[in-house]
């Protein structure tokens, strides 16, 4: 988990994000991120510890989508909404790109959902826009 996080932080970076690691925060705190400053407060001590790659995308997804500053409930990382809906496809988007740079590849959709920690909830959008016999983006 750490290398598509290192991965993640580096793409951060590339696009003048910053993350605030926060190791501290009660495990059930959502993160929160700003449009401005770029900025993630990633809650590093999230009680789904498998999740921290798909959160952590999500959040990008919210900066980079032009969201305006966000202090997410424990809903958001399963799609409520507009804006949820579009950092969710974001975030699956990232992790695809990172797989592809990486030239990792999964047997079907759901190896690749919990891989990354992205919660069930969210499985509508990876079984509309990927192929599930051959886990290859159809349309995004």
């Amino acid at each position: 988990m750490d290398e598509v996080l290192d991965w993640i932080t580096r793409f951060c970076w590339s696009k003048k994000i910053g993350i605030q690691y926060i190791p501290y925060m009660d495990p059930h705190d959502p993160s929160i991120c700003y449009e401005w400053p770029r900025l993630i407060i990633f809650n590093e001590n999230w009680h789904k510890i498998a999740e921290k790659p798909f959160m952590l995308s999500h959040e990008i997804g919210h900066i980079l989508n032009g969201d305006t500053s966000h202090y997410h409930n424990h809903n958001c990382l399963h799609g409520v909404g507009e804006e949820e809906y579009l950092a969710n496809v974001f975030a699956i988007k990232l992790l695809i790109q990172y797989c592809q740079e990486n030239d990792i590849h999964f047997n079907n959709i759901y190896d690749f959902a919990k891989a990354f920690g992205i919660p069930s909830n969210v499985y509508y959008i990876l079984e509309k826009y990927i192929d599930v016999n051959k886990c290859n983006i159809v349309d995004f």
